[in-house]
């Protein structure tokens, strides 16, 4: 009994001896934040469809719940238009996409316009900062990781066909080859039964984001930032024309243009916060 009471005396001087002089910390004191951001979109990785540059803006709200992770809601919105010049294999034989479709003897050159996709999602942010957050501190680099819930529009299509005769199936490279017009352009809309597929058309899904950025505080609590995100979604729908060969059949798809598959994005921001 006696040993019993000297080790627990012993080792309670031993922990009081290494754990030295207390410290008090400091408490956070801006622990909520509101933010507003915007920047060019781009379309990453595999993503094939025929879309070039576009448009993100967010905003949304934090609250830190330590110096290292905050947490919060946000409403982003994009905006990617189909880009006519990456489906435009008549034009250019380098082309991602394709627009020229043959048959025995005719060949057809589609041209689109319409199609853009307009992207509207809810997310909830889990943000964490690499190195943990100080109020005497200006600088601070972050990673956010965000699922979301998405709503996809996508705008009417329309098309203009141009059919041609050139002397030899497959066509010669050289358009010049081709000849003239085989009379006027056949144009394509909603309004065709076969076409309906083509209207205005909306759609969810989901999807996650992921985030890295750098901040710089002011000591008024307001804070500048740049970030770069990588936007992933489940299937949605979009124009894609790689996804069709080059012969009448490709044209006369039931889905022609479009593919349902995940869309990658690659979007810059600056944006600035505000913490109260």
């Amino acid at each position: 009994m006696i040993l019993i009471i000297f080790l627990l005396v012993f080792s309670h001087r031993g922990f009081a001896q290494d754990e030295g002089t207390l410290e008090k910390k400091g408490r956070v004191t801006k622990a909520k934040s509101f933010f507003l951001s915007g920047g060019p979109s781009y379309k990453f990785g595999n993503n094939t469809g025929d879309y070039c540059c576009g448009l993100n803006l967010e905003a949304g709200f934090f609250k830190r719940l330590n110096r290292t992770l905050s947490i919060g809601p946000s409403i982003s919105y994009s905006k990617f238009a189909y880009d006519e010049s990456i489906s435009d294999s008549f034009g250019d034989l380098e082309a991602e996409g394709n627009n020229v479709f043959y048959d025995f003897y005719e060949a057809r050159v589609v041209y689109m316009e319409g199609g853009d996709l307009r992207l509207i999602s809810l997310g909830f942010n889990l943000k964490v900062n690499f190195i943990p957050f100080s109020e005497t501190k200006k600088f601070s680099f972050y990673g956010i990781a965000k699922p979301i819930v998405l709503l996809s529009n996508r705008t009417e299509l329309t098309a203009s066909v141009e059919h041609y005769f050139p002397p030899t199936i497959p066509a010669p490279d050289d358009r010049s080859e081709w000849g003239g017009l085989s009379g006027p352009p056949e144009e394509l809309s909603v309004e065709d039964p076969d076409y309906d597929y083509w209207a205005a058309d909306t759609e969810f899904s989901r999807g996650m984001n992921v985030t890295v950025g750098a901040e710089y505080w002011l000591p008024s609590g307001v804070a500048f930032f740049l970030q770069g995100t990588v936007g992933f979604t489940l299937p949605i729908t979009h124009i894609n024309t790689s996804e069709y060969p080059n012969t009448y059949d490709g044209f006369t798809d039931n889905n022609f243009p479009f593919v349902k598959k995940g869309f990658t994005s690659l979007n810059v921001s600056a944006g600035v916060a505000y913490s109260f």
